[in-house]
């Protein structure tokens, strides 16, 4: 092939290519990979999508626990119990106590109580702790002034009985304890305001509820971005009033009903101030 020819031809495919590269380039920036997708069908693992189970909450793995036996009242302000393994409740009487890698075994009325009628000030700090209260009628955390993040609760009748200025964050509550007369609840919002429940997940099977509300006493609560399954209802929002009460992009499974509780996904949400973005965890849907 002459010279001339070789070098034309070669032209010819620089160009090509070119063009090619340039229609490729274009179609990608036209249709963009899809990066909000979310995985369904996340129950049998919620750490794989994000939510926290057994692998991400708790005593972190490797931490020694000191055995504490007996009930514990705590009276100073500022405490910090860090390391223990508790074999009894825990009574908080004093404000700005924290309470991180320990486990807390309790059958009493509330393995781990923090109470306005006790203290002023809140400020308690949960963090890292398992509650296993033994299958027992007992509330794993309330009521006042605290944050709880990264617990793992179970084997109570109740996981967390809130009131005022409380938040529950990134914590795994299951295997509730309904026995022949309770009526087990995830969260128990027994009144109050300044409630945030957020990134959490509630498994309420043959319970009553995930989350419920008090019918008329609530305000400033926000419930957002939880795992949610279980219960007659999985959520009984407030079914008279509240004030500036939010459901905001929770994910409702349906490994225990088809409904996600027995009766329903929820109740009375469409009369609180905000319901939006909340989904079904096996195919996506909105509720």
């Amino acid at each position: 092939m002459p010279r001339t020819v070789r070098q034309a031809a070669a032209l010819l495919l620089i160009v090509s290519s070119v063009q090619l590269t340039a229609t490729v380039n274009a179609r990608a920036q036209a249709t963009p990979p899809n990066r909000t997708a979310k995985p369904v069908n996340c129950a049998l693992k919620p750490s794989r999508c994000g939510y926290p189970d057994a692998t991400n909450t708790g005593v972190p793995a490797g931490t020694k626990l000191t055995v504490v036996n007996g009930h514990l009242s705590i009276t100073k302000a500022g405490t910090v119990i860090d390391g223990k393994d508790i074999r009894g409740c825990v009574l908080v009487k004093a404000p700005n106590v924290t309470i991180r890698r320990s486990k807390v075994t309790c059958t009493g009325h509330y393995a781990i109580g923090s109470f306005v009628e006790e203290y002023k000030g809140g400020g308690l700090l949960i963090e890292d702790v398992e509650v296993d209260c033994r299958d027992h009628h007992t509330t794993g955390v309330g009521s006042y002034g605290m944050t709880a993040r990264r617990l793992d609760i179970h084997g109570c009748e109740n996981g967390f009985d809130t009131d005022d200025t409380t938040s529950v964050l990134d914590s795994y509550i299951h295997d509730l304890y309904e026995g022949a007369t309770g009526h087990a609840d995830g969260i128990q919002l027994a009144g109050g305001s300044n409630i945030r429940i957020r990134h959490n997940t509630i498994f309420a099977p043959g319970g009553t509820a995930a989350i419920i509300s008090h019918p008329t006493k609530n305000a400033n609560v926000l419930v957002e971005n939880n795992f949610l399954a279980g219960g007659a209802y999985t959520l009984y929002c407030p079914r008279r009033s509240s004030s500036d009460y939010r459901v905001v992009g929770n994910r409702f499974g349906r490994q225990f009903s088809v409904k996600g509780g027995a009766y329903g996904a929820w109740t009375d949400c469409r009369k609180v101030s905000v319901v939006r973005d909340n989904f079904w965890d096996n195919n996506l849907k909105p509720l």
